[in-house]
């Protein structure tokens, strides 16, 4: 009887792992957020590097807006 139920287990342990394996449906979402931080993080490096000028712009912007 333990034999027999000890055997079940281990099947239905290595049927889970196999269905594990075989999922694919997370590596979409792991792409996908790969490409976002490809596209991201250069465009927070150049807001960073260049923020005194990007506000200086904004500033004179607003200030020709003003009446």
């Amino acid at each position: 009887m333990l034999k027999t139920k000890g055997m079940n287990m281990w099947r239905q342990f290595k049927k889970s792992l196999r269905a594990l394996h075989e999922d694919t449906s997370g590596a979409m979402s792991v792409e996908k957020i790969l490409i976002l931080a490809l596209i991201a993080v250069p465009i927070l490096i150049i807001l960073l590097v260049f923020r005194n000028t990007i506000t200086g712009w904004f500033s004179e912007q607003s200030g020709k807006l003003s009446p």
